[in-house]
């Protein structure tokens, strides 16, 4: 492995954004309970978080281009950890509202900056690093979940966790401004100056784009509604439906350590190819039986479909653009899948959820015969 610091770095950044995007979702009662919002305005939080998203990688990705990316992963990690500091302070409905949607949109850019310097780990095994890395964002996520809702209406807890995270996140940024250029990774600028100056694809980014968009309203929809269409719809109890939907997140998780190992040497897109079509099929029984725990396998199926394909992007952008290009294709993939969840909903609503749900496996369906067009014509014809 080369630049273990910076892999080091970039493993503990992963375990905290883990833990910070899980926030919002088990301090809600503290919200609601404590400091006396409304669902509602929850729900204008949760909006608020995926707009942050889509304007922080905008943004986000001219930084990267313009300053390197060195310097602008230690400016985002800064800025991440001063968001943390400004929820201190969220009982002020304004200031939850903003810290949330600084805090989510730049742990998001964080994420794609990690994909995006994810080459510099290693000249074979790059890919199987980055889903490592992905795995412990899960342990972030998952760890805390399972830790701190047992004090999610405590507002002492929730202001020690955040003052713990800007804590550690200062000393990852200095981390990072101290390696030297050849311990971390290349701006932009300089890679295009070693010779990468092929034209920017704009055809097939915009595939990928969409290829990673009908992936994510398939994924964020059985994350969303799995619990609602097993308990309304099959009939099962909510603890029988929340236990598949864990089933399901514990097959991503698994997926990322163990499948990782093995997609440098298949080659990413025809990695992406295989993983869509097993998790179409799977998510065809899972529905069409009414099994729900069979979402282990979705899970597991769909475990490298998001890291590998954003890494996708780089490859068709000359390198003085490719994070620019990067962040807009995630962007992009990112507006699908909110404009469809707004309309999802209406068409639960109308259809009910029998009819609606199988969108998702369609969804997942599009996107394995979208990417068969990325596979590089050589490898598809083996």
């Amino acid at each position: 492995m080369r630049n273990k610091g910076l892999y080091i770095v970039s493993a503990a950044l992963m375990v905290i954004l883990g833990v910070s995007d899980a926030l919002r979702g088990i301090f809600t009662p503290l919200f609601t309970s404590v400091f006396g919002f409304s669902m509602s305005q929850v729900g204008v939080i949760v909006s608020a978080s995926y707009l942050g998203n889509l304007i922080c990688l905008l943004f986000g990705g001219m930084i990267l281009d313009k300053i390197g990316r060195k310097k602008a992963m230690a400016l985002f990690i800064i800025a991440l950890a001063l968001s943390e500091l400004l929820l201190l302070f969220g009982h002020q409905y304004a200031i939850l509202l903003l810290g949330f949607f600084l805090a989510l949109g730049i742990s998001t850019l964080l994420n794609t900056t990690i994909n995006l310097i994810s080459d510099s780990f290693s000249a074979t095994k790059s890919l199987m690093l980055l889903n490592a890395l992905f795995f412990l964002q899960g342990i972030g996520t998952s760890g805390s979940q399972l830790i701190l809702s047992a004090y999610s209406s405590s507002v002492s807890v929730w202001n020690g966790v955040l003052i713990a995270m800007a804590l550690l996140l200062v000393p990852l940024a200095i981390a990072v401004l101290r390696m030297k250029e050849s311990d971390s990774i290349q701006s932009g600028k300089e890679e295009a100056a070693a010779g990468s100056t092929h034209k920017i694809e704009i055809g097939m980014i915009g595939l990928i784009a969409l290829t990673l968009g009908l992936y994510l309203i398939a994924e964020h929809g059985i994350t969303n509604y799995i619990i609602m269409y097993g308990t309304e719809y099959i009939g099962v109890s909510a603890a029988s439906a929340g236990l598949s939907l864990s089933l399901y997140s514990a097959g991503i998780m698994i997926g990322r350590l163990v499948l990782g190992t093995v997609v440098d040497r298949i080659g990413a897109e025809k990695m992406l190819f295989i993983s869509l079509v097993v998790a179409t099929a799977a998510s065809v029984f899972t529905f069409a039986l009414g099994i729900l725990p069979l979402l282990l396998f979705v899970g597991l199926a769909i475990s490298l479909v998001y890291p590998t394909t954003v890494s996708l992007v780089r490859k068709h952008a000359p390198a003085a653009l490719g994070a620019r290009a990067t962040t807009i294709a995630v962007s992009a993939a990112s507006i699908l899948d909110v404009i469809f969840n707004a309309l999802f909903g209406t068409a639960i609503d109308h259809f009910g959820y029998g009819p609606s749900m199988p969108v998702l496996v369609f969804a997942l369906g599009i996107s394995a015969v979208l990417m068969l067009f990325v596979i590089p014509r050589g490898k598809r014809q083996h």
